[in-house]
């Protein structure tokens, strides 16, 4: 295998024998490495084949964007979960996971509490995912110095409970997955948008709505905070992603028969304009593409 790119200390872009592209990962793979360097099997420790396309240019993505710190304490913890507990999971939670961690370190560093989302259920019915979730907080406060709040053991379960395909603890699976298709559904027949399914602002948002359904089953919104400032803020620069935030809540009424936090809202909006932005440059892009090719 030889290098056509470095990524960042963990990930590399290579070519195998046969002059297929692939994405590699491996503790320090990167440090150092030239193009054309050729890679000891030893090297590599993650192989992710470049036919699985969303994966792979989301991960390209995100080595742009996140330390490579991050990536190997995502790849420590799965290694965890599949050796201790022999979990069974799909790829896409590399990037899921790496890009949770380094969010909730940066909103820890900024002050900013994780609430407690739906701890006691997590014991319960997910025990193995909830005793990765623990190993992933040790090994944050071990690597970064920085202590996490128990609560969030809760949410890295949560990524393992959705990687896998046929988790036995998972009886709501059905209605998140539901939940999750209407609330895309009423937001891209609002703004007429055809979502990037490849794009980080999408995998986001998904990833917030599967959180965000469980918490209405186990009744556990994110609470209210003192933010009211930020939430005028947003909600003045985003009224049209706050109409179809409204509209979503009319459709959480009758599906869990309950209201939205402003917290709830807040995060909502967010997440909207950015998949609305991120669809705005994409049209940019294109036309401008476009426009040179017929002159």
């Amino acid at each position: 295998m030889r290098v056509i790119k470095v990524l960042n200390n963990s990930l590399i872009l290579a070519l195998d024998d046969n002059g297929h592209e692939m994405i590699l990962m491996g503790k320090g793979i990167g440090f150092n490495k030239a193009i054309g360097y050729r890679l000891r099997k030893d090297e590599v420790q993650k192989v992710f084949v470049m036919k699985d396309r969303a994966i792979a240019r989301n991960i390209i993505k995100l080595a742009s964007e996140i330390d490579s710190t991050f990536f190997e304490l995502a790849k420590t913890i799965i290694d965890y979960a599949i050796e201790n507990y022999q979990m069974e999971l799909m790829e896409h939670i590399y990037l899921s996971l790496t890009d949770h961690l380094s969010f909730v370190v940066k909103r820890m560093e900024q002050g900013i509490i994780i609430e407690n989302f739906y701890l006691s259920e997590m014991k319960k019915f997910s025990p193995n995912e909830y005793q990765v979730g623990l190993f992933a907080l040790d090994l944050v406060e071990e690597k970064l110095a920085l202590k996490l709040p128990v609560d969030e053991a809760g949410n890295i379960a949560f990524h393992f409970i959705n990687a896998q395909q046929n988790n036995p603890y998972n009886v709501n699976n059905r209605i998140i997955t539901e939940t999750l298709k209407d609330i895309l559904d009423i937001v891209k027949y609002n703004f007429g948008l055809t979502y990037d399914e490849e794009s980080i602002s999408y995998s986001r948002f998904t990833t917030h709505l599967r959180l965000f359904a469980q918490r209405l089953l186990t009744d556990r919104q994110k609470l209210e905070q003192d933010n009211d400032f930020l939430y005028d803020q947003i909600i003045s620069n985003c009224p049209d992603e706050y109409a179809c935030v409204k509209k979503l809540e009319k459709y959480i009424k009758e599906k869990f028969d309950t209201g939205l936090t402003m917290t709830e809202e807040l995060y909502l909006t967010i997440h909207i304009h950015r998949v609305l932005e991120e669809s705005k440059q994409r049209e940019m892009s294109n036309n401008t593409e476009t426009d040179g090719k017929r002159s």
